[in-house]
């Protein structure tokens, strides 16, 4: 994939500013190897188009500049002005003839999004035409986005499905019990956008194996395979108020960070297995279980226990693949857990040590044993972005640790509804973690 990202930053940057395209150009660097990121910054629409021509980009991103006024958390996304200035619809539409994607992040006008795929562009996300563009909201939408595309391995339609997912459950307001969702953008395509699932595993390669067939017919005791995975509660800690414990919120963020163990387990890749001494009870008649050892597409590695019948669990890549089977299957069934009723509603607090001092509020996740250790390895990684960007700080006692200035900045905006003067963009401090407390805190924190 290559991914040309045009951007028109405010000039000049200051840390009272938030700018929605300071998404793509921090993710730039978290790309995956087999992904190529240009940025061009304030081109003039020759430069532009020139650098489409010579690039020849998957997807293409346009963020329009984005400004605030009076200190308000209404900052807006403008329109995509040149360096020499404004391009009529036509003219841009014109100059993306023939794309893959198109991600215009900007105010628009002149049914633009028709106009794109007019002109050959097969997926254009495109905000709804004389709508504002909340600048907080692009700029997590993007952020979500992006973490997919570049650190998931996702395609553009579950990229775009997540974020949506991510934003409605973070940026949803609740007024007098109306749910007021943010405004969003849409996606031009002949693909529903889907957030990804069993479907989405790449059928294996396994030689002598005819897997047109289906493998259960194709593999004899492929039906008897079973993921023997105990189940546990993870508490996690959310950026946000007290206001997102909601069945609805926590809805649309379930989905989300399922979403995100499917894309993670989906392309897992078997390191070793050895053959348990004890098979467990609950198994058929014949089978036996392996202890297996692997490792995620972002290179969390877990341990997982499979059971099946000795001629399939033989073959590794008949394990690998049962295994990423599986293990979706059951990334499906985590689920957050809301406060019983009458017991008060978790209050937000903030510490330096999370989130870089979002506010922050307690969530508990029913789920399995390799979810927990999964998600944990996940935090612990410098580099991973997209747990933060779901708005996750702290898995049980391990702050996430894939936290920057801007995550911590644009959080806090939306977290708090108070503009980025408030919330001015500052280094995080480095904060050493503390030794995990029996309850999941860190101990001595006084968090």
């Amino acid at each position: 994939m290559k991914v040309l990202g045009c951007v028109f930053p405010k000039h000049p940057e200051d840390a009272a500013h938030l700018d929605a395209s300071s998404s793509i150009r921090e993710l730039a660097s978290h790309a995956r190897e087999e992904v190529q990121v240009k940025l061009v910054t304030d081109p003039t629409f020759e430069e532009f188009k020139a650098t489409l021509q010579e690039f020849q980009p998957t997807l293409l991103y346009v963020a329009g500049s984005s400004s605030y006024e009076q200190n308000s958390v209404t900052g807006l996304v403008g329109p995509v002005q040149f360096r020499d200035g404004l391009q009529p619809s036509e003219a841009l539409a014109s100059a993306c003839s023939g794309l893959q994607s198109v991600y215009l992040d900007a105010a628009t006008e002149d049914s633009i999004g028709a106009k794109l795929q007019i002109s050959g562009v097969q997926h254009a996300i495109v905000w709804p035409e004389g709508n504002h563009v909340p600048a907080v909201v692009a700029a997590q939408f993007s952020h979500t986005f992006f973490s997919a595309v570049l650190s998931l391995k996702s395609s553009i339609h579950e990229a775009f499905a997540l974020a949506n997912h991510v934003v409605q459950a973070h940026c949803t307001t609740i007024t007098d019990n109306q749910y007021l969702a943010p405004s969003l953008p849409s996606l031009y395509s002949p693909i529903k956008a889907t957030l990804p699932d069993n479907s989405s595993i790449p059928s294996p390669s396994i030689p002598g194996v005819d897997t047109a067939m289906g493998l259960a017919l194709a593999v004899p005791g492929w039906a008897d395979i079973r993921l023997l995975a105990p189940r546990a509660e993870l508490r996690l800690l959310l950026t946000g108020n007290s206001t997102l414990i909601d069945s609805s919120k926590l809805s649309f963020l379930g989905e989300a960070v399922r979403a995100l163990l499917v894309l993670e387990m989906r392309g897992l890749t078997l390191i070793e297995s050895t053959q348990c001494s004890k098979v467990p009870a609950n198994l058929p008649e014949g089978c036996q279980a392996l202890r297996c050892k692997l490792r995620t597409q972002n290179g969390a590695e877990v341990i997982a226990i499979l059971g099946g019948q000795p001629s399939v669990l033989q073959d590794r890549s008949l394990v690998e693949h049962a295994l990423r089977m599986t293990l979706v299957a059951d990334s499906l069934s985590l689920q957050f857990r809301l406060p019983a009723p009458g017991l008060a509603q978790p209050t937000a607090r903030s510490s330096a040590a999370i989130a870089g001092g979002v506010p922050v509020v307690d969530a508990v996740v029913l789920t399995s044993v390799w979810a927990v250790s999964v998600l944990r390895s996940l935090s612990l990684a410098p580099t991973y972005k997209p747990l933060i960007s779901l708005g996750i700080a702290a898995v049980g006692g391990t702050a996430s640790c894939g936290v920057s200035a801007l995550d911590a900045q644009r959080l806090k905006i939306i977290v708090s509804g108070q503009g980025p003067a408030t919330h001015i963009l500052s280094p995080i401090k480095s904060v050493q973690p503390k030794e995990e407390a029996p309850d999941g805190m860190y101990a001595g924190q006084g968090f």
